[in-house]
């Protein structure tokens, strides 16, 4: 069309144009060439052109140009009956009426059950540690995030920053010690009967997730989310409490360290509506360092508050 489009403008300066007036003060410029109908509307600022065939059928416009006032504004228009289907064109030009914003999910804060599993997904009861389940738990806040649209803002990657508190209550009466740089699994001492038996893991996390965003008419809520959580171990504390042979109140931390592993990997899923959503964790490897620790691996369920 823009072949079209020049030898229009050739024609108009070699051919004789016929110019017609319209009621309201319009000027249309009508040219024939090559057994085609050339019409250049000429309104207050803006110049059109159509091209119509001898019958005065106007011919599908694949592509037009509208000059106003020196500023010109182009839109590219696939027709169906061509049978033609350009989808970067399509994209661009639809854009605007499909596509939503993309928004992360992973600021908010979120409480989950903490678990521990072996290899084969058994929970609870691992290589001599058993949780009291109604108890453990996990808190977190992530405060930063950030979502890197690869696909019409329906499919992104999302990252960010945040910070997780894991509560792991031991059963049975018993507690950790690291003997001769060991983390064991042992009995409360003679006549102590523990009120609570706790190790508890700072983490500061990272994700990297693949974020589906599904577009169903002009909602674009639901998302679902997966991939993993790297985590950097910052502190681990064990706290005991029980009453003494004298019946007072014993509340201190016992030891810290406990040779956890100073870093973490969790897979983690997480499918949501708004604002919440629930999510699952699981790690490949093991919380204490290797052959320093019972082989015991975190996992959790809970859900989760976005901002």
């Amino acid at each position: 069309m823009k072949k079209l489009f020049t030898l229009a403008i050739i024609a108009i300066m070699t051919t004789t144009v016929v110019k017609a007036n319209d009621n309201n003060g319009q000027s249309d410029t009508i040219v024939r060439y090559n057994q085609k109908t050339i019409q250049i509307s000429d309104s207050v600022g803006q110049v059109k052109v159509m091209v119509f065939g001898n019958d005065s059928t106007p011919y599908n416009k694949i592509y037009e140009g509208i000059f106003t006032d020196g500023k010109s504004s182009e839109k590219w228009t696939v027709m169906e009956d061509l049978g033609i289907d350009w989808p970067i064109i399509k994209n661009l030009t639809h854009k605007k009426k499909v596509d939503r914003k993309m928004e992360a999910h992973w600021a908010g804060i979120g409480w989950g059950f903490a678990n521990i599993s072996d290899l084969n997904y058994v929970l609870n009861n691992i290589d001599g540690v058993s949780l009291k389940s109604e108890l453990s738990n996990e808190f977190y806040i992530n405060l930063i995030e950030k979502i890197l649209p690869i696909y019409r803002n329906n499919l992104g990657i999302t990252s960010g920053l945040g910070m997780s508190w894991h509560n792991y209550f031991l059963d049975n009466n018993k507690h950790l010690l690291e003997v001769n740089d060991i983390t064991g699994v042992y009995d409360a001492p003679v006549g102590v009967n523990y009120e609570s038996s706790r190790l508890r893991v700072f983490q500061i996390n990272v994700p990297l997730f693949l974020e589906w965003q599904p577009t169903f008419g002009k909602n674009h809520k639901l998302f679902v989310t997966a991939g993993i959580v790297g985590g950097i171990n910052t502190s681990a504390t064990y706290r005991v409490k029980y009453l003494d042979s004298n019946s007072h109140k014993v509340n201190m931390v016992e030891s810290k360290g406990l040779n956890i592993a100073p870093l973490s990997l969790d897979y983690m899923a997480q499918i949501g509506y708004g604002a919440w959503s629930v999510y699952a964790k699981y790690s490949p490897f093991s919380m204490f360092q290797s052959e320093k620790g019972p082989d015991v691996r975190a996992v959790s369920l809970g859900a989760t508050l976005n901002f």
